[in-house]
Parts: structure tokens; sequence; C-alpha cells
């Protein structure tokens, strides 16, 4: 695994971990999808409105809003810290080494130093499972996942067009919409994978999108996120200003969750076939 400066970072367990603070949500899905919420013993930066766990995610007692404080974690009394990598700096909840010196393993994850895609997703996935000793479940899902996604990639292969992609997440204070570069997504995989051209019309990473400039990309589809809110297409597809705009003349707007579409869930394989179906709905996809 690597931390948030991109340098690989070793952990030892010499046992499963029983007391896991886990840090971001699609990490927290992650973690109940493989059976292991009992062993989560708080919770924090969750970036989603809803999931599918929504019932398990109430009852996991809550350190904070955005990142904790060391003495919360503390409180808790853990044994391993499942965090994205950004938190875990000196800035921030404090380094691996700092952890480690107090007796707490560290499994970093959502590293977007390198560029986040579907490799380094699988790679957490497989750094799960070595540190709780689950590497058959692991294994296994990562067999199914790569089979699905490969089926999506062959029949989307097969379209006469590759339909362009813009994906924009709605934005807060400082813009009505922001981009997402590659590096800070898995958007672009999984358009890649669906048959489409991922756009990308900034060098930023990151970046305020003006309604002028999503005139002037003029997108076939855009596929409409939301941190912490559920994406809602409504207030998109009925501004009168972008009407000339292909994606929103023909009314090809796709809401994602945030913490699959940025972060990535272990629902990538049905993702990437429902985004396949909406670029090409001439085609037939057969699960």
């Amino acid at each position: 695994m690597l931390d948030d400066t991109g340098a690989p970072v070793t952990q030892t367990f010499h046992a499963p971990p029983a007391r896991v603070v886990v840090i971001g949500q699609n990490l927290l899905e992650t973690m109940i999808d493989f059976g292991l919420a009992d062993r989560i013993v708080g919770i924090a930066y969750l970036d989603g409105e809803e999931s599918p766990h929504a019932d398990v995610i109430a009852t996991l007692p809550k350190l904070a809003k955005e990142l904790p404080s060391a003495e919360a974690v503390l409180a808790r009394h853990p044994d391993l810290i499942l965090s994205m990598s950004f938190a875990m700096t000196s800035r921030n909840l404090g380094t691996v080494a700092t952890w480690n010196a107090l007796g707490v393993g560290v499994v970093l994850a959502d590293n977007y130093a390198p560029g986040r895609d579907i490799g380094s997703f699988f790679a957490d996935v497989r750094a799960i499972g070595l540190a709780f000793d689950i590497t058959d479940r692991t294994e296994a899902y990562l067999a199914r996942e790569r089979s699905s996604l490969d089926r999506t990639r062959s029949v989307a292969a097969t379209a006469p067009t590759r339909p362009r992609v813009l994906l924009i997440s709605k934005g807060g204070t400082v813009a009505l919409y922001n981009y997402y570069s590659p590096p800070l997504s898995l958007v672009d995989d999984l358009v890649g994978i669906a048959g489409g051209t991922y756009l990308e019309p900034f060098r930023e990473l990151y970046a305020p999108l003006s309604l002028e400039s999503i005139i002037t990309i003029a997108p076939d589809v855009i596929v409409l996120t939301q941190w912490r809110q559920r994406p809602g297409a409504a207030e998109l597809l009925g501004d009168e200003r972008l009407r000339l705009v292909p994606a929103i003349r023909d009314g090809r707007v796709l809401t994602l969750d945030y913490p699959t579409a940025v972060g990535g869930t272990v629902r990538l394989g049905e993702v990437a076939d429902g985004l396949a179906r909406f670029l090409h709905p001439e085609l037939a996809f057969d699960r």
C-alpha cells in the first residue's frame, strides 16, 4: 500500500484486527460487504447520502462528520485504522509511524497521489483481505469483478460510437458544478470499459466548472455525482441555459453516488454494466 505521497508502506499483522476505526464511506461499505461489520468500533468521514448498508451504518459509533481527532480514535481502543491515505499525515490524524508506536496498525486506501483507478481499488481490497485473513473472499470477489468488467467491455466494444462523457459534481458555495480529473475518480475507468470517451477539458486535477464551460465542452452524456447528498438531475436538465448541450438536449444525464463514482465500492461491476447500458441502449447486454 502507499502513503499520501505515493511512497510504499508496509504493515505486519500477527492476528486479524478485532477493533477497527474506519475513515471513509466506501471503505466502510467494503468492510460491511466482506462481513467485517462486527469488527468496526468507530467510523468517520461519510461522504455519501445513501448506502445499501444504511441500517448497519446507523448502528455504528460515529466519531466525526469529517476527520476525527486522535483522542476520539484512541478512545475506541482500536488495533487498526482503515483510512483514506490523506487522513494519515502529520497535518491531519497522524502518520502511520505515530500510530504504530501506539500499537495501532494502519491500512491505507483511497490514495490519489498515483491516480485513483480500478487497479488501486482492487489493491485496497486485496490489502483488506490480507489484514483480516479473508483472502479467499476477497480473491473470489476480485475474480468475479474482473469477469463482469470484461463482459461489459467486450459488449461495449461492438458499439458503433463512443459517446463523450463528462463527470461533474454538484458544487457548493464556490461553484455551481465542479470538474474531476481522471486521477481523482474511478469514473474515467468505468467510462472506458462502458464504451465511452472520458472528457478532460482542464489540466487541473479539480476545478470549478461554469455553465459556459459545459456549453463549450458540449458532452454527449453527463455523469452527475454529489458529495454527501443524493445527486439529482432535475436542476441540470431543467437549466434553459444548457438546453443546446447534447447531454441536456437528449436527456442523457446519469447520476451516481459519490463513494462509488470517486473512491470505488464493491459495486463497480454493476455500475459499469449500468453505465454501458446507458451509453449504448442499442446493444444487448446479458448479465
